[in-house]
């Protein structure tokens, strides 16, 4: 078997060469750098109204009406809502987010949300809201969804579009000081 002596001696003499070794071999200091970076955004919601919707019906594939303009994020935007949809998705209601103003050389980019709502204030169990990020480059650019409901499906002669739009700025990158 083997014995070990741990006397209080032979214990600080042992420190005291693994502490001497660490001394003589120390390593250099790390250099450590920080940077953060930060992330504004505006979020607003535009609630489109459409009364009297059968008058509507029937205005043809790709015609549109449009909501008011309203300002979010530092830039205006409206809403087009076709009744008897797009030719690309014929027999669906088509809804459309557009930028009305001129956008900057690395254009706006908007997280949206466009859903339709039933009069109650519900969203129509048979419609599809579409929500996406886009960066619109031009005047007039616009992203949407081609098929936010059948149109044999939509009941009623009011219901809402709902645009939730969230305009979200250039991140903003910047080093940190050492403390």
């Amino acid at each position: 078997p083997f014995a070990f002596d741990s006397s209080p001696a032979l214990v600080e003499f042992a420190m005291g060469n693994i502490n001497s070794c660490w001394a003589t071999h120390s390593q250099p200091p790390v250099s450590v750098t920080s940077s953060v970076c930060t992330t504004e955004a505006t979020t607003a919601v535009h609630k489109f109204v459409v009364k009297n919707y059968s008058l509507l019906d029937g205005m043809g594939a790709d015609k549109y009406v449009t909501s008011s303009k309203f300002r979010v994020g530092g830039y205006d935007w409206w809403i087009d809502l076709c009744p008897d949809g797009n030719s690309r998705a014929p027999g669906y209601v088509a809804a459309f987010l557009h930028l009305l103003g001129e956008a900057p050389p690395a254009g706006v980019t908007a997280k949206f949300t466009l859903s339709l709502l039933k009069q109650d204030g519900k969203v129509h169990r048979d419609s599809s809201p579409l929500i996406i990020t886009r960066t619109f480059e031009t005047k007039g650019s616009g992203w949407g969804n081609l098929m936010i409901i059948k149109k044999s499906k939509l009941r009623g002669d009011c219901f809402t579009i709902r645009c939730d739009l969230t305009v979200i700025e250039t991140p903003i990158v910047q080093e940190m000081l050492p403390n």
